[in-house]
């Protein structure tokens, strides 16, 4: 049986930790003649609420403190003289990479990101030194894995541009963000009337756009009576203004992950909206493939990943410029129904070709 450690390195438990780090790690071993071990470091200050997290979803994790401050991250390569088992490692983002690949044979990079592109692009350290160390990080986790998975086929080319040379086929696997084990799988309801309802779900960070987002559905709540909004999102500021505007057209809730379904089901659009740069042009938001589950069409911006082209050749939605078309018209059933097969069938862990891209990753192991 073939040993495979997992490893990620300043990552807190969250709806995407549950499902593209536990809900991978459970599938590998529930799938394949494979035996990974999950092994994740978390800062000092939030170990024992992580380990808390962590365990009580995967309880076989390994919950490690950070040891000092991110600039001193080499402190923690003390650990690997202990748990490393020699032959395989996966290692999710540059840091992990960095700190785990030279107490294993073969080093495989879970590039989830363009790393460099996001911190030029919207300063997500916002220190000079940390800069540095990531980016440091990420050139030499292209230049030394032995084998990639990626979210996109945008990502490998990024890595291609930054390494000047063409990465063989042969030694990456092309994994999208698949939808969580917590996500409902049934099927999605259709509302009564003709409400056409809009649904943003997410954060309010750069890369997301939000104030975007807010003016795009003001737009159509001006232009399109029967037009309902829903933000599941934290309060806001730009939420509540648009509250005033239209006080019985525009909502906000938060909700635990497992009510996030519900939610969307009874949308008929969800929109997702990015910024034409770089961080954008590589990612894998994980919330197409939740708003397809649930049976809605996407509203999406040019350029987003690999997904503003699937969206068209899917016809799963709308490609968004300086506008919403309008009219929004209300999602069948039927077509509801579609939609959902198609998250079922790109992007759910178990779908014969994502299956196949695990097995790629399998037989590269040692």
């Amino acid at each position: 049986m073939k040993k495979i450690h997992y490893i990620t390195f300043i990552d807190s438990y969250s709806g995407i930790y549950q499902s593209q780090v536990i809900d991978v790690v459970r599938f590998l071993n529930d799938n394949f003649d494979v035996d990974v071990e999950l092994f994740a470091f978390v800062p000092l200050r939030m170990w024992k609420e992580q380990k808390h997290k962590i365990k009580k979803n995967f309880p076989k994790a390994n919950v490690f403190p950070i040891l000092g401050s991110l600039s001193k991250w080499k402190r923690n390569k003390w650990y690997f003289k202990f748990i490393s088992n020699k032959q395989n490692c996966i290692c999710r983002g540059p840091m992990a990479f960095a700190l785990a690949s030279e107490f294993y044979k073969n080093k495989i990079y879970d590039g989830r990101a363009a790393v460099e592109a996001e911190i030029k692009e919207y300063d997500v350290t916002g220190n000079s030194e940390l800069d540095k160390i990531f980016i440091d990080a990420e050139n030499t986790a292209i230049k030394k894995a032995d084998f990639f998975i990626a979210v996109s086929r945008k990502l490998v080319g990024f890595w291609e541009d930054k390494l000047q040379k063409t990465i063989n086929p042969d030694r990456y696997a092309l994994i999208p963000c698949t939808l969580t084990s917590l996500t409902d799988n049934s099927f999605p309801k259709q509302e009564t009337g003709n409400t056409v309802r809009i649904v943003y779900a997410g954060g309010t960070g750069k890369w997301q756009s939000f104030g975007t987002v807010v003016n795009l559905l003001e737009n159509v709540l001006r232009k399109q009576i029967n037009t309902e909004v829903v933000f599941l999102s934290k309060p806001n500021a730009q939420i509540k203004k648009l509250q005033d505007k239209f006080p019985s057209r525009c909502f906000q809730k938060w909700v635990n992950h497992d009510q996030v379904f519900e939610e969307l089901s009874r949308c008929d659009y969800g929109i997702l909206i990015r910024e034409d740069k770089i961080t954008n042009h590589v990612a894998s938001p994980v919330k197409f493939a939740e708003y397809l589950n649930a049976g809605l069409k996407v509203l999406i911006t040019e350029h987003i990943g690999d997904f503003s082209e699937f969206t068209t050749k899917n016809n799963c939605g709308i490609i968004i410029k300086n506008e919403i078309p309008l009219p929004l018209e209300k999602v069948e059933t039927k077509e509801k129904y579609r939609l959902h097969q198609l998250s079922k069938t790109f992007f759910s862990k178990e779908s014969p070709q994502i299956k196949k891209q695990y097995q790629k990753l399998v037989e590269n192991c040692i």
